[in-house]
């Protein structure tokens, strides 16, 4: 596949060193930010924890894919749907405890969902499969899986 065209212009009709107009992107739906944060107390360690780290950028990605996929956004056009999630306490399950809190909270907010997302992490150790691990079972060093479904696909 070429990325460039004989004529020297790009895909989508631009030169290599245009940039994208913001202006003309698509603006035919809601656009879904999310931010997850925890609080210094949540854990045992007091540690200040830097805002973009890792891991929360990795769990912003997953409630916000989770949202994505439950609110009709379609339904909405040039709106912006902020989330914000702070930790308070953290005793393991926080991904899953996250995605619950988020659908629960735009659906208490009113906006249009296809179905509420439900989430519980699933895990093994020694030899026994565990459902909503706690901190303990969760920092263990066994397998971890965050399962998140919709109920009206289960029927």
């Amino acid at each position: 596949m070429e990325f460039i065209s004989p004529e020297g212009l790009r895909l989508d009709g631009r030169r290599p060193t245009e940039v994208q107009n913001r202006s003309q992107l698509l603006n035919d739906q809601a656009l879904v930010r999310c931010e997850y944060s925890m609080a210094n107390f949540s854990t045992g360690d007091r540690m200040r924890k830097p805002k973009g780290d890792r891991r929360s950028t990795e769990i912003s990605l997953v409630i916000r894919q989770a949202m994505e996929a439950c609110i009709m956004t379609h339904l909405m056009p040039r709106s912006q749907i902020d989330i914000f999630v702070q930790v308070l306490q953290a005793d393991g399950g926080t991904r899953a405890a996250c995605v619950n809190a988020a659908s629960l909270a735009l659906a208490d907010a009113g906006i249009p969902m296809r179905e509420i997302v439900t989430s519980c992490s699933a895990g093994y150790l020694n030899s026994t499969p565990l459902l909503d691990l706690n901190y303990v079972e969760d920092s263990a060093g066994g397998p971890v899986s965050q399962l998140g479904f919709f109920q009206s696909w289960t029927k």
